[in-house]
C-alpha cells in the first residue's frame, strides 16, 4: 500500500471524520474513532491535527474550498437572477452530496464554547452574506429588484431561509431533496424582490 503524503492524509482524516459524523452524529467523532476507521494510530492523527477542534475547523475550511471550486466560471455570468440561483444551487448541491458537512456547519452547539470554530463559521457565513448582498445590490442598480429594501438585510432572508430548509432536512433524516426545496424557496424570494 502506497504511503500517503501529508495533504492526502489530512484529506483522509477529514473525509473519515465526515463519514463518522454522517453515520453517528458529531458526538461520535473522536480521534480514537477516526484512527480506528482509517486503521492508523491516534498518534498518527495527532501528527496532522492537534485535536478534534482543529479537525472540525479543517472541515469548515474544506467546505469553503470545495464550495468555491464548485462555482463554475459560467455561473459568474448571466443575469443577477441566474447568478443567485447558481450560487444557491452550488451550496445545495454540495450539501445534498455531503450531508455530514451540514451537521458540522449547522451545529451551533459545537461552536458555542469554542471561539476558533465560531470564528471560522462566522467568517464563512459573512462571505456568503456579502456575496448575496452584492448580487442583490447589483440587481437593484440594474432595476431588476426593488430598491426599497436593504440588500444586506435581504441577504439574511436568503441565508436564513436556506438554513431552515437544511436544518429541517437534517432533522427529517435527509428524507427529501434539499436542493429542490431550497430552489423553490429562493425562487419565491426572488419573485418577491422583482420590480
Amino acid at each position: 500500500m502506497a504511503r500517503l503524503n501529508t495533504v492526502q492524509r489530512q484529506r483522509q482524516i477529514i473525509e473519515t471524520s465526515l463519514e463518522i459524523i454522517k453515520q453517528g452524529g458529531i458526538q461520535k467523532l473522536t480521534v480514537k474513532e477516526i484512527a480506528h476507521h482509517i486503521g492508523i494510530s491516534e498518534q498518527a492523527i495527532y501528527r496532522h491535527f492537534t485535536n478534534k477542534l482543529e479537525i472540525l475547523s479543517s472541515i469548515i475550511r474544506y467546505f469553503n474550498t470545495n464550495l468555491r471550486n464548485s462555482l463554475h466560471p459560467d455561473h459568474l455570468n448571466g443575469s443577477v437572477n441566474d447568478r443567485i440561483h447558481a450560487m444557491i444551487d452550488a451550496h445545495l448541491d454540495y450539501l445534498q452530496n455531503n450531508p455530514a458537512v451540514a451537521a458540522v456547519i449547522f451545529s451551533e452547539e459545537i461552536f458555542q464554547n469554542e471561539s476558533s470554530l465560531a470564528q471560522a463559521v462566522k467568517e464563512s457565513l459573512q462571505q456568503r452574506l456579502d456575496s448575496i448582498a452584492a448580487l442583490i445590490r447589483e440587481g437593484q442598480d440594474k432595476g431588476e429588484f426593488k430598491k426599497n429594501i436593504n440588500a444586506d438585510e435581504l441577504a439574511y432572508l436568503f441565508l436564513g431561509s436556506l438554513r431552515l430548509v437544511v436544518v429541517h432536512w437534517r432533522l427529517s433524516g435527509f428524507s427529501f431533496n434539499v436542493k429542490e426545496k431550497g430552489k423553490k424557496i429562493v425562487g419565491y424570494l426572488i419573485s418577491l424582490l422583482r420590480n
